[in-house]
């Protein structure tokens, strides 16, 4: 395995790590609902089922053990072993007395807290193995990285979703220092973008923005970024190439190719035969934007 192959591999043990990170909300929830459950039912036994299944043990080993004061009050010197209505020696019904007493010390009543842990600990994980198992066969793009991995493409920048707050909003702001997600309002990111693909068209000429997202988003895009661009650069917007034929004739007359692709949404699958169409074409990808 050579440097770049055990870089990637790393890269995507992170991106996996942050993406279960990022479900913390739901991963804790249903590790307590999990827990909730299992401590219900420890308790729900130890309330309905364990002084009934007691009750029926205890009966039947009273039983047997009337039974065995029976069979020693009839025993008598020099005389054969007296026996009960199904034949068996005192000895015998001593054997299933032992077998019974057994039994009675199996059944205990359950501990809520061992249960509740329990229940938090499996549901926790079962939950992050789902989304693991999620990711790994998923088809979405992951890290900001991937494309440039992929096909060497450059990022001009990635475009801040707008973040509702939630109920424990510092959390997730320290889990996106820890992944290396820059603060960044959205006015900047676009200012970033455009100054990117200034710097990498002095020249000027004409640029396709396409990409797999809906069209109505890629015009946004544009719309934003073009009163940014010096004249020499133009800008014209075509919806997914995979599915529109009008964007494949625009691709054809432009100099290059900005990508704006989806993190988490845009598929890899869409974006390989948006590439097998640039590459037929002979046409450059500037850079890629993830909005």
């Amino acid at each position: 395995m050579d440097n770049r192959q055990g870089y990637e591999e790393e890269i995507d043990l992170k991106d996996l790590l942050f993406h279960i990170m990022y479900k913390w909300r739901s991963v804790l929830l249903i590790a307590v609902l999990a827990c909730a459950l299992a401590g219900g039912y420890a308790a729900l036994y130890n309330q309905n089922s364990y002084p009934r299944e007691k009750a029926e043990v205890q009966g039947r080993l009273e039983k047997q053990v009337g039974i065995l004061d029976e069979l020693k009050a009839q025993a008598k010197p020099d005389a054969p072993a007296p026996t009960d209505a199904e034949g068996r020696t005192a000895d015998q019904v001593q054997k299933q007395i032992e077998e019974i007493q057994k039994e009675l010390d199996e059944v205990q009543k359950l501990g809520v807290p061992k249960y509740a842990v329990i229940g938090f600990v499996g549901g926790f994980f079962v939950l992050v193995f789902c989304y693991a198992i999620g990711y790994v066969f998923s088809d979405k793009l992951r890290g900001e990285r991937e494309l440039r991995e992929r096909y060497g493409y450059y990022l001009l920048g990635t475009i801040p979703k707008n973040r509702k707050k939630k109920l424990l909003d510092g959390i997730d702001r320290f889990l996106r220092r820890l992944d290396g997600v820059e603060r960044i309002t959205e006015e900047e990111a676009y200012r970033i973008v455009a100054t990117n693909i200034a710097n990498l068209a002095k020249d000027g000429g004409t640029f396709l923005v396409t990409g797999t997202l809906e069209e109505e988003r890629l015009m946004e895009f544009t719309a934003r970024i073009v009163p940014q661009l010096p004249e020499n650069i133009l800008l014209m917007t075509g919806a997914c190439m995979n599915i529109n034929a009008t964007t494949l004739e625009m691709l054809a007359e432009c100099d290059a190719v900005v990508l704006v692709e989806e993190r988490d949404g845009s598929l890899r699958t869409k974006v390989q035969k948006e590439q097998e169409s640039m590459a037929a074409l002979e046409k450059n990808v500037i850079g890629y934007v993830l909005a």
